[in-house]
């Protein structure tokens, strides 16, 4: 996604994917196409999102890569969503991967980001209803909906999800969520409001 917006308070948060229709095939902008995961793809991954500010480094990336996605190889290969462009490389990624937020394994929208040169263009729209898709295609009517983790400092991103059908969880602290449960709905309500008013002010100041 964009840089993150660290004039505002740091406070994560989750979303769940309300009723939706189904998705049908994604069209992305002329140039670009989606791609299979190949293993030449892992180190432009980890630094798009190092670049993007969402890894500390390629170092710190490329084990957080093999210690989540290589130690499952079959998932790697059915569930990394990679876009990318005319050149044939990497611009753009989401994938379905396991979270246990909720006390239980299940899936949840992990790592989008595009690269800064191919924003504005729709494709981390089109990344997330991929997503969208795929999870309607894995998991079978009934079992508990597609979720994801994201924070404030994403507000343009929570927007988005919005668009897409995701609502805010407002529920009780999940077991597995990192956040003081005493505090953990005061800050969740005024971690939306804020969400909420910073989308405001942003559609208000579009000419």
């Amino acid at each position: 996604m964009t840089v993150l917006d660290t004039s505002v308070p740091h406070v994560p948060v989750l979303m769940v994917l309300g009723h939706h229709e189904p998705v049908g095939e994604v069209e992305l902008p002329a140039g670009y196409r989606f791609a299979a995961w190949e293993p030449r793809f892992r180190e432009p991954w980890v630094r798009l999102h190092v670049l993007l500010g969402q890894l500390p480094s390629c170092e710190e990336g490329l084990a957080y890569f093999e210690r989540t996605y290589e130690a499952d190889p079959a998932a790697l290969e059915r569930q990394m969503i990679l876009v990318v462009d005319e050149k044939n490389e990497l611009v753009g990624t989401s994938s379905l991967w396991r979270g246990d937020h909720f006390g239980e394994p299940r899936l949840r929208v992990h790592w989008v980001g595009v690269s800064p040169d191919h924003q504005r263009r729709g494709l981390a729209r089109s990344l997330v209803l991929e997503s969208i898709r795929l999870y309607d295609e894995l998991v079978p009517t009934g079992e508990p909906p597609l979720y994801l983790t994201t924070q404030t400092e994403s507000w343009v991103a929570c927007g988005m999800y919005l668009k897409l059908g995701f609502v805010p969880y407002e529920g009780p602290m999940p077991p597995n969520f990192a956040a003081d449960p005493a505090t953990f709905g005061e800050k969740n309500r005024e971690a939306w409001e804020l969400i909420r008013r910073k989308l405001s002010e942003s559609s208000r100041s579009r000419p």
